[in-house]
């Protein structure tokens, strides 16, 4: 009987070292373990461990249609809602991780013809104030507007806008006491965008906005931002393409100086202001692909998303 018990015994301690659990078709890995038993004694014996399963993977296509589809319906974030903000928002969270460049600032001081960022990006959605503020000017519409990145370090914001109508008649003065003057004047600022694109590219009228700055690694995610220029330039007036003579006013934004921007953000001297932490003027890189790239600008906040295009828009 002894020997039948130390047979049985060894059998046991053969047994396999998987074996199903719960769900039907489902293995778990079995591991030995010593812990103690009564008496002192210490044993080895195996024990089961089901590992947790892993979070199934998110489908950044998926992703991708729905936040463009979002932003269209937003105009861009300038008619989103605060439950519309909530939802993009919430998508562009969810892409932030999945992000498939893990340095975005790559060749980004030498303008390295493979930088990741290397592309003209056209916004198609904000919660920047000091953009989708400029959706408020009654008497202009906002065109494309874009972050031309194609001639590192320099990048250039481009923003095109044009007339909301062509009217004929004076605007006639407000009564307060009656709104349809307002309904009316409202109607004639819209025309231009409700008229067939046939008919309103001959009234096209575009002004282009150029505000260039030079950019710089502050580390693998975030870009420091120096302003250099703004220029302005007419490139459509009533659907004539305007000629390359015509004047492109400029004017240089005056240059700070690095030992007074040392005090100005409280660095020492063997510090880089303009990689200062207290520096506002950076972005950090929230998203980079091919297409895609998110971005959350230090001052005066807010979240950027925009697609990869060939050219700017010609804007007439």
């Amino acid at each position: 009987m002894r020997i039948l018990s130390l047979l049985l015994a060894g059998t046991s301690a053969l047994a396999p070292l998987t074996k199903p659990m719960g769900t039907p078709g489902r293995f778990v890995a079995v591991r030995s373990s010593s812990y103690d038993v009564e008496g002192g004694a210490e044993s080895s014996a195996p024990y089961d461990i089901e590992e947790p399963a892993a979070e199934p993977a998110k489908d950044v296509a998926a992703l991708k249609s729905k936040l463009f589809a979002a932003c269209a319906a937003a105009d861009r974030g300038f008619a989103a809602s605060p439950a519309d903000r909530e939802e993009i928002e919430a998508l562009l969270d969810e892409l932030s991780p999945l992000s498939p460049t893990d340095e975005p600032t790559r060749g980004l001081a030498e303008g390295a013809a493979d930088a990741p960022l290397r592309k003209c990006w056209r916004l198609v959605y904000t919660s920047a104030s000091d953009v989708s503020t400029l959706a408020a000017n009654p008497l202009a519409s906002l065109g494309g507007i874009y972050q031309d990145a194609r001639e590192l370090p320099v990048v250039v914001n481009v923003i095109d806008s044009f007339p909301r109508c062509v009217s004929a008649s004076p605007t006639r003065s407000l009564d307060v006491a009656d709104d349809s003057p307002i309904r009316e004047n409202i109607s004639r600022r819209r025309l231009l965008a409700n008229l067939p694109p046939d008919a309103a590219s001959k009234l096209a009228t575009t002004t282009r906005l150029r505000v260039q700055t030079r950019a710089r690694p502050r580390s693998a995610t975030r870009v420091g931002l120096s302003f250099e220029r703004v220029g302005a330039e007419q490139l459509a007036i009533l659907g004539q393409e305007v000629p390359d003579w015509l004047p492109k006013p400029k004017v240089d934004l005056p240059q700070i100086g690095l030992d007074v921007q040392r005090r100005i953000f409280n660095v020492g001297d063997d510090e880089d202001p303009r990689d200062a932490a207290s520096n506002p003027a950076f972005f950090d890189v929230m998203y980079l692909d091919d297409e895609l790239l998110v971005i959350k600008q230090g001052s005066p906040g807010g979240m950027f998303a925009a697609v990869a295009v060939d050219e700017l828009a010609k804007g007439y």
